[in-house]
């Protein structure tokens, strides 16, 4: 069978790849059989191998009658399932829909997932090769949609852990962390501006890492918010959030930052 470079996957069919493969689980990659008994597993698994004969995404080894993967889709799953570097992103903005995406690095090749929304609302995985890590790594940069700003009044602020998240989603009280803030002698400029950047966002968007050299992960991640005048970082350290304006170059090298910290 010919393949696209995008390869689309309802979460059935990639984890049943996944096991195909003897591969261990995926991160980003949601159970799909959650509630499904014991006894009626091996009827749906025979169900979804036999979606993916059709769709030619899996075929029969002659030999010992095993289903096997296409090889582009092979090396796709294996790819997902052995890496030991994950990256999750997430976008939202004013304007168009929120993006989300696992990018899964093996050395020579990087394959995103990209979540889509299906019919009825369940999660949809487009597999797509997105290169080289040096390659990927462009177009990771591209996915975050990063822009300067002029970044007047962006002093450095820290907040709770945890407050800068829940105030981006309104679960702390619109005024709280604002008062907080300059309760705590920041300048009242630097935090109306923040406060004005959360209130109206152009754009937020979340990287985080995953490296699991074994069943025990690290994770390291920092959030990024933009707004009509001004970028802010947001990098979780220690019992705080640590918030500073920065440039797109400085928000690049934070990015790389993270990937080398968690190693």
């Amino acid at each position: 069978m010919e393949f696209s470079s995008r390869i689309k996957l309802t979460g059935k069919q990639f984890f049943v790849l996944t096991g195909i493969v003897g591969a261990r689980a995926v991160i980003g990659l949601e159970d799909p059989f959650r509630g499904t008994l014991a006894e009626e597993m091996p009827a749906e698994v025979a169900r979804i191998e036999q979606e993916l004969l059709e769709e030619g995404l899996i075929v029969t080894d002659t030999v010992d009658n095993e289903p096997v993967l296409a090889q582009e889709l092979l090396e796709y799953i294996e790819v997902c399932s052995r890496t030991l570097l994950t990256v999750h992103m997430r976008v939202s903005g004013s304007e168009g829909e929120p993006k989300e995406c696992f990018i899964y690095y093996s050395s020579a090749l990087v394959v995103k997932s990209e979540i889509e929304s299906g019919p009825s609302g369940e999660r949809i995985y487009v597999l797509e090769e997105l290169g080289t890590p040096s390659e990927a790594w462009l177009k990771i940069i591209g996915y975050l949609q990063l822009e300067d700003r002029k970044n007047r009044g962006t002093g450095p602020l820290a907040l709770p852990k945890g407050w800068f998240q829940q105030w981006m989603n309104a679960e702390q009280g619109e005024q709280e962390p604002q008062r907080h803030l300059l309760a705590q002698g920041y300048p009242e400029s630097v935090v109306t501006a923040l406060a004005d950047t959360v209130r109206s966002p152009e754009r937020y968007a979340s990287f985080t890492v995953y490296y699991c050299p074994d069943l025990n992960c690290r994770i390291q991640g920092i959030e990024l918010l933009r707004g009509k005048d001004s970028n802010w970082l947001i990098r979780p350290e220690g019992d705080q959030d640590q918030i500073r304006g920065a440039q797109v170059t400085e928000i690049i090298h934070e990015l790389g930052a993270v990937i080398e910290r968690i190693k």
